[in-house]
């Protein structure tokens, strides 16, 4: 039965009446007395008599306010103390300074010869206070304690929707970082909150940042997810924890990556089985059913989910179906959420996962139980594993799909990107996920938890690539394969260059690190006295500062041009083929390649990563393909990329000899034997597309388009494509460019 609690304010805090004052040092667990810390309780305590602290929020220059709750008393007086100094007041209330940030205030309140203690942690930041039921220990990762908390605002956030008072479960979370003497946690709440604005969900995580003494990657990193426009962004705040009554320092209290509508915006299976059973409660209750019951048929429905598939399923001798009770999709190729996690000792495996052919573990973080539908478990586990052939691919290809068929290139691109960045030495190793809603193709993301980035856990050198990094698993990730695409490579010199001088600020005097760690350095310099005795924190960020603007400006000169970019990267043109000319004729992009005198048959054209032809090669050793204006990307100062490759006779692509590992080109090493490099080469260009697809048009496409923007049923030509400005919808704006291509024609 959950505790029913009495909701004084979103900071209120009270204690049981004591005797005597706090004493001892701050950050000991003396510092305060056993009852205080503890919110307020209604109905389970019955008229208490306690003194509380009546404010949501606390600052500097602004009073806080004590009251007695449940007390009546002719003589009353009150004692205050901050942090170990009695102060000279006999007020209901203090006035803070900023020389009391990050002590304890307390006050004790004599009542006709009775004393009531509260106490409170005051910090510019927020304080999130938990008291676990009897002060139990939080010892596992995978049971949850009983607790209360209460958050307590700050200049910043002061308004009550965006704290919470109330019931939680807590228990540790993480892996090798719970290993260590801060531990972070995981917390549940009662009821779903919008915690500091970060959308509503019952779910959070206490990051604690041990590896991290500067408190500053877990800050500035969300940033760089939201400038490259990342789908989903892991936001997070920075917080004080007092933990029964115990300071624990600087955390950031963070979104953690689930399904949700402010999270990552999926189809939810595990919902649907909550809905389900709420709809046969419904149903059933008039004949006896329980809440319990309901309960227990909601787990058993997420446990197994072969009712997914079978549209049917049983419950206390009764089979009910699906469709009775709710509308199922048609299919089941959405509502997956899954993550890249070694196995090992601080690794907990999912109870669905599996292991690619390149030894890629996978897990299932929704839906957890996939394993026991074998349809959608074999479903998600053939879909990267088609992935991962298709990347790996001497075309990167997969019979007909090129690997951005399968996922979404802007999101393998920007992921990428945010991986480089931050020098993640647990990219693609730990805490990587991927998600795919119905009707869409596989995203990567989003980032979270930056614990292990800008050179703290492994180094990253300054002037090295994360990609060609060797640490335990990432060896095989699939970044080794398409930092060798030239198509890859190009995307992402282009996302480089148009976000450039923002990620400039992050290490400039008074940017984004500068400016995060002043936010947080009186909470982070207490917390550097706990946890870190001996650091000086100040030079901690100045070093990450440091390596920040030296990988930076390294990287700037990587992305000088894609051609730079894909040299530093690994790809090495050959010398045997190149690309001689790119014009326009008729309307259509026609692509030369001249090949050396090598054994070859024929010159393969991929244009922007997709199979655009295949050419004989003549007496002069040329090869041309006039390429479809529907395959370039429509915007005039977009760059385009065409590749070219040699194959013989029998159609197989043309390798040079092996060389060993290590010289040229060979992504694939870490997985399969090679017999050496693919010839290969490539060229970056613009193109006016509306010019080129002149010839793809006339008349008859005005009429077509016409009556597709009146909403007339149309049967759009193969091929036919009518986006002309590039804004990827079909509007009237497209009608008129199209009525002018064709009077210029």
């Amino acid at each position: 039965m959950k505790k029913a609690i009495k909701r004084i304010s979103a900071c209120c805090f009270s204690v049981l009446a004591v005797s005597g004052v706090f004493g001892g040092a701050v950050y000991q667990r003396n510092s305060v007395s056993e009852s205080s810390l503890v919110y307020a309780v209604g109905e389970t305590v019955s008229a208490e008599p306690k003194a509380v602290f009546t404010d949501v929020s606390a600052q500097a220059g602004q009073p806080v306010h004590i009251a007695l709750e449940n007390v009546t008393a002719s003589e009353i007086s009150y004692q205050w103390t901050v942090g170990d100094e009695k102060i000279t007041n006999t007020s209901d209330s203090y006035t803070p300074t900023e020389q009391d940030y990050e002590k304890m205030i307390s006050c004790t309140v004599t009542a006709d010869g009775k004393e009531y203690s509260a106490s409170m942690y005051f910090s510019e930041l927020p304080v999130v206070y938990v008291n676990t039921n009897d002060g139990q220990d939080i010892t596992s990762k995978e049971e949850y304690v009983q607790g209360t908390c209460s958050i307590q605002g700050n200049s910043e956030f002061s308004d009550e929707a965006q704290l919470y008072t109330g019931d939680i479960q807590i228990r540790g979370r993480g892996n090798y970082t719970w290993e260590h003497p801060k531990k972070p946690y995981k917390i549940k709440l009662d009821t779903k909150t919008d915690l500091f604005g970060m959308g509503a969900n019952k779910h959070w995580v206490l990051i604690a940042e041990y590896v991290d003494p500067t408190h500053v990657r877990n800050g500035v990193m969300p940033g760089i997810s939201e400038t490259l426009d990342m789908e989903y962004t892991a936001n997070n705040q920075p917080v004080v924890v007092v933990l029964n009554g115990e300071y624990h320092g600087l955390y950031h209290l963070s979104e953690n990556v689930r399904i949700g509508k402010e999270r990552v915006n999926i189809y939810d299976w595990e919902d649907t089985a909550e809905d389900i059973a709420k709809a046969v409660y419904t149903e059933e209750k008039a004949s006896g059913m329980t809440k319990d019951q309901r309960d227990e048929l909601e787990d058993q429905l997420v446990e197994n989910l072969e009712w997914v598939t079978s549209g049917t399923f049983s419950y206390n001798n009764k089979t009910y179906q699906v469709n009775d009770y709710i509308t199922l999709p048609d299919g089941i190729d959405g509502g997956y959420l899954l993550e890249l996690d070694t196995y090992d000792a601080y690794h907990t495996k999912q109870v669905s996962d599996f292991e690619t052919a390149g030894s890629q573990p996978v897990q299932f973080k929704s839906p957890e139980y996939a394993v026991t539908n074998s349809e959608m478990y074999n479903y998600a586990k053939n879909y990267i594993q088609n992935f991962e052939d298709a990347v790996s691919a001497d075309d990167f290809y997969l019979d007909d799909k090129h690997y951005s068929d399968l996922f979404d290139m802007d999101s393998l691109v920007k992921y990428w990107m945010i991986l480089e960045l931050t020098s993640n030495s647990d990219g693609m190793r730990f805490s990587n996920y991927m998600y795919k809603d119905f009707g869409s193709v596989f995203k990567i993301g989003p980032a979270w938890d930056y614990d292990w980035t800008w050179n703290a856990g492994y180094t990253v050198p300054t002037n090295e690539w994360w990609t060609s990094q060797t640490y335990y698993n990432e060896s095989v990730h699939w970044y080794k394969y398409l930092a060798k695409d030239p198509y890859f490579i190009t995307k992402a010199y282009e996302l480089y260059q148009a976000h450039q001088a923002e990620f400039a600020e992050i290490y400039a005097d008074g940017g984004k690190i500068d400016s995060y760690a002043d936010k947080i350095e009186t909470a982070a310099l207490a917390d550097t006295q706990k946890w870190h005795s001996g650091t000086d924190w100040a030079e901690e960020v100045s070093k990450t500062k440091t390596y920040v603007k030296n990988r930076y400006q390294w990287m700037d000169a990587q992305f000088t041009s894609p051609e730079t970019l894909a040299e530093s990267l690994g790809y090495q043109a050959s010398d045997n083929l190149e690309i001689s000319s790119i014009s326009q004729r008729d309307g259509k992009l026609v692509i030369t390649a001249q090949a050396a005198a090598v054994s070859a048959e024929t010159v393969t054209f991929h244009v922007n990563g997709k199979f655009a032809g295949e050419a004989k090669i003549q007496d002069d050793l040329s090869a041309s393909i006039e390429v479809s204006p529907s395959l370039l990307e429509k915007s005039s100062t977009a760059l385009n990329t065409v590749q070219i490759r040699l194959k013989d006779a029998d159609g197989n692509y043309l390798k040079s000899a092996s060389t060993g590992k290590g010289s040229r080109w060979n992504p694939w090493e870490q997985i399969t034997a090679s017999d050496g490099t693919v010839y290969s080469n490539f060229k970056t260009f613009t193109a006016d597309y509306a010019s080129l697809a002149v010839s793809a048009f006339d008349a008859s496409d005005v009429k077509i388009l016409q009556d597709y923007l009146h909403g007339r049923n149309v049967t759009i030509p193969d091929g036919k494509d009518y986006d002309l400005n590039g804004d990827g919808i079909w509007n009237i704006y497209d009608l008129i460019q199209l009525k002018k291509i064709l009077i210029q024609k």
